[in-house]
């Protein structure tokens, strides 16, 4: 699949086919970051040469990489529209502030569908809810007590 065909899907998921909102280049990092996501959450290799996805996904990895790529570019637009203005003149009043919540708010309900899907199609695989630190199995955590120095002459 080439990385162009999913920057297209992506534009038209996201209701901006016109890049009024998105460029392609902020788009296709988008892209690139989900396709590394989402081959770490299949425990696939999905990698990116030469403008193409490999290996080629189809079905249910590609809506993966789709909604992947939303949650990213959702992200910048929380960054890019975080300090929006209000104003206001007589009659007449624009309040911006609100476009990071509802980015906020697009975010959480793709993130909330992706790993639905994602237990749906790998049902043995433990979500962090967080998804921000890992936790490898088999770890214990070390307790460090405080006690009497044995080196201290007094």
């Amino acid at each position: 699949m080439l990385l162009s065909d999913l920057i297209a899907d992506l534009r038209l998921d996201l209701s901006d086919p016109g890049a009024s909102l998105f460029e392609d280049q902020t788009l296709e990092r988008c892209v690139r970051k989900a396709v590394f996501r989402v081959g770490r959450d299949l425990d696939q290799s999905l990698t990116i040469t030469a403008g193409e996805i490999t290996p080629d996904p189809t079905g249910e990895v590609r809506e993966l990489l789709v909604i992947m790529a939303q949650i990213h570019a959702c992200q910048v637009m929380r960054s890019a529209t975080a300090n929006a203005f209000s104003f206001s003149s007589g009659d007449k009043r624009v309040d911006k502030t609100g476009q990071p919540g509802h980015w906020a708010k697009l975010e959480a309900d793709l993130l909330a569908d992706y790993r639905q899907r994602l237990t749906e199609l790998r049902p043995d695989t433990q979500l962090d809810q967080e998804a921000y630190i890992l936790t490898p199995s088999g770890l214990t955590p070390v307790i460090y007590e405080q006690g009497i120095d044995l080196d201290v002459v007094e």
